[in-house]
């Protein structure tokens, strides 16, 4: 199968939704030969911050000499971007051949049949159309799974026939029941958690917190970020619970300063100052986890020297976080899509551009709190541009107008928005709302060849 039948096939899993459990991931594992136990693993669940934590761990261990693996979810414009080895995007024949095995050995399926059948509903020209989420159809005669437990065997198959020694499993949605959640860890890590996903994971930061803590495995280290208080209380409980070696941000490791000169402490490291790669105060809180967890590698024979760590936090690079485009980097990108991450990326916004407004490119997927993240922004900007996001639990534009005060305009798209806003050149421009959105931006950004910004200073 080529690539866009096995990413048309795997998206028409989508209109399922979500299903938690372990059993089906770990049936199909098992038929495969278990090929999660050729390599660690590091674990990563939390609400805000796994991606960027996942990206300085991932930069700073290629720099130890072994060959690493990442999976993180969800992509801004290619499934590829899922899954990168040594730093790179893997090819699309290595998830080529990997779909061939889930069908053919974990499914018992034949992957000409499955191709036949995306030629005949003739899905993979459903799936560039611009409404290409409504697009695509039920396939029970094939597989069970949902797109993210395929996507999640998809990436152990990929690792191990790459021959990673240590792979970076970022969880898609909680923790306890979350398909990564089969895995037995060299270490656990726990970033913010926040009130998300009520509907999956409960409607108080203790019920979520009890979700996500549920990835702390017996004898495994954990390291835990910036918590609130009754977020803290359930990792320290489920710590001791288990009998997991616990490492608390502030108490066992830290970061601190400007994100353009930070500092960080560990029981065996102190590091600094250091010019992050990824620009924002709220980065060095994310920094500061992966520094952290070094220690607890290095018991798992997994050493960096200070000289490599702060190189990995230096040049780590990851798509969508307060990422610039253009010769002044007046175009900039950001996937927060919550009011935690919006606070971040307002934060960042007011360092980078002080009083300067900004036009704000907004678009949001259905069950966000858009109410709340738009009253972050809005003292930021000078007009809003709300957009549809090209999925179909984006939330209609029109919807959103009643919670702005200043002008607004409404567009079908992210390319109409950002078509009108070049052809009238003014204050920088930032895109937010929601990763689809940022993935949208990037892609118009590309067609357009506008490159990314070149800091003076790097």
């Amino acid at each position: 199968m080529r690539i866009e039948q096995i990413t048309a096939f795997l998206y028409s899993l989508k209109p399922r939704g979500i299903r938690f459990g372990l059993e089906n991931t770990r049936l199909v594992l098992e038929r495969l030969g278990n090929p999660q136990d050729n390599f660690k693993v590091i674990h990563i669940a939390g609400s805000n911050g796994k991606g960027s934590t996942a990206a300085f761990l991932d930069s700073i261990l290629q720099r130890s000499g072994s060959k690493v693996g990442l999976y993180t979810s969800p992509h801004l414009n290619h499934y590829r971007e899922r899954f990168r080895v040594a730093g790179v995007n893997v090819s699309d024949r290595a998830i080529e051949l990997a779909a061939e095995r889930l069908l053919s050995e974990g499914l018992g399926q034949n992957p000409r049949d499955i191709a036949n059948w995306v030629t005949q509903q003739n899905l993979v020209e459903k799936m560039n159309a611009e409404n290409w989420y409504n697009q695509r159809g039920g396939t029970d005669d094939f597989c069970r799974l949902t797109f993210f437990e395929c996507t999640t065997i998809l990436a152990v198959l990929i690792f191990a026939e790459l021959g990673v020694d240590l792979a970076i499993m970022e969880c898609g949605m909680g923790g306890r029941l979350d398909a990564t959640n089969v895995f037995t860890p060299v270490l656990s890590m726990i970033t913010p958690i926040h009130l998300e996903h009520t509907e999956w994971l409960g409607d108080t930061i203790a019920a979520i917190a009890s979700e996500k803590a549920a990835i702390i495995k017996p004898d495994i280290p954990v390291v835990c970020g910036r918590q609130v208080s009754e977020a803290a209380e359930v990792i320290v409980e489920q710590a001791s619970t288990v009998g997991a070696p616990l490492s608390m941000m502030f108490d066992d490791f830290e970061g601190w300063g400007d994100w353009q000169a930070v500092y960080f402490r560990t029981p065996s490291r102190q590091l600094g100052p250091i010019r992050l790669g990824l620009a924002g105060v709220h980065q060095i809180d994310n920094a500061a986890m992966a520094v952290g967890g070094l220690d607890h590698l290095a018991q798992a024979g997994i050493e960096v020297s200070d000289h490599k760590v702060e190189q990995g936090l230096a040049k780590v690079n990851w798509p969508a976080r307060f990422e610039r485009f253009g010769p002044d980097g007046e175009w900039i990108v950001d996937g927060a899509h919550n009011p935690d991450g919006v606070r971040a990326l307002a934060a960042a916004t007011k360092d980078t551009f002080g009083d300067q407004p900004v036009q704000l490119v907004f678009g949001v997927l259905g069950e966000k709190d858009a109410a709340q993240m738009l009253s972050i922004l809005e003292p930021l900007s000078e007009r809003i541009e709300l957009v549809f996001p090209q999925d179909a639990r984006g939330r209609d534009p029109l919807t959103l107008k009643s919670y702005i005060k200043i002008a607004s305009r409404i567009h079908t798209s992210v390319s109409e928005a950002l078509d009108s806003l070049a052809a009238e050149p003014g204050s920088p421009v930032l895109i937010a709302g929601s990763l689809t959105i940022a993935g949208e931006a990037r892609t118009w950004l590309e067609k357009r060849e506008i490159g990314p910004f070149c800091h003076p200073t790097t």
